[in-house]
């Protein structure tokens, strides 16, 4: 399951080339393929996101151009898995770290 999921991730960051040269129906199948349609994000802060929300907050970072590489992807549990990605928009740049299960 874990390579599945990581194949997943691969391919939908790969989108985040900085090029914005997918289109939206290819990256939505890529959303699709990454994210289960009861998806809800949990922040750090407390906050907690729809799938829909994540979506739109992913496609607005798509359409600005942002470039997206993995750091790493460790799997540190029979169903979790820790991801860093590293983020650049612009002149700004900054790590994402993801705790997630599978």
């Amino acid at each position: 399951m874990s390579y599945q999921f990581e194949l997943a991730l691969r391919q939908y960051i790969a989108a985040f080339d900085g090029n914005n040269n997918i289109s939206p129906a290819k990256f939505q199948t890529r959303f699709d393929n990454l994210y289960h349609k009861d998806f809800d994000f949990l922040s750090k802060h407390g906050k907690t996101l729809t799938r829909e929300e994540v979506y739109e907050r992913e496609a607005s970072k798509l359409a600005n151009g942002t470039k997206v590489t993995l750091i790493h992807f460790r799997k540190i549990g029979l169903d979790c898995i820790d991801i860093k990605l590293g983020e650049v928009n612009g002149e700004e740049e900054h790590a994402v770290r993801l705790v997630t299960t599978i």
